[in-house]
C-alpha cells in the first residue's frame, strides 16, 4: 500500500487575504469553495485545491513550491493578467506545450501551462 494517494492541496502563504482572494477569485477566475476570515482560503481547481494561507507575516515566505495550472488559452490569460497589472513573463513555447510565469500580489510565482494539440 502506498503511502501516499495524490496530493491533497498546495498552498500559498499571503500577506492580504482580500488581495490575494481578489486575484485568484476575480483574475484567475477560480472558484472560492471556502474561506475562513483572513487565516485560510481554498480555490477549486478543476483537479485538485489551491489554497491561502492567512496574514502572518508581513512578506510572504520565499522559496517553495510553485503551483502549475492547465491553461486552455494562455493569450487571453495573458491579456487578463495585463489588464489586472499583474508581473508576468513571456509565453514560451516547449514544442509540446506552451508555458507562462506569472506572479501573484504577494510575489509567489504561478506558472500556467498549455498542451499544444
Amino acid at each position: 500500500m502506498p503511502l501516499f494517494l495524490g496530493i491533497d492541496a498546495v498552498f500559498y502563504q499571503v500577506c492580504n487575504m482580500n488581495r490575494a482572494v481578489d486575484f485568484y477569485g476575480g483574475v484567475l477566475e477560480l472558484s472560492l469553495d471556502r474561506r475562513e476570515g483572513n487565516d485560510w482560503a481554498e480555490f477549486s481547481t478543476g483537479s485538485g485545491t489551491l489554497a491561502l494561507s492567512g496574514e502572518l507575516a508581513v512578506a510572504p515566505q520565499k522559496g517553495g513550491a510553485t503551483v502549475v495550472l492547465r491553461a486552455e488559452d494562455l493569450d487571453a490569460l495573458s491579456a487578463k493578467l495585463d489588464d489586472a497589472g499583474a508581473t508576468r513573463g513571456q509565453v514560451e513555447d516547449l514544442g509540446g506545450a506552451r508555458m507562462l510565469s506569472f506572479y501573484d500580489p504577494d510575489g509567489n510565482e504561478i506558472v500556467a501551462i498549455q498542451p499544444v494539440s
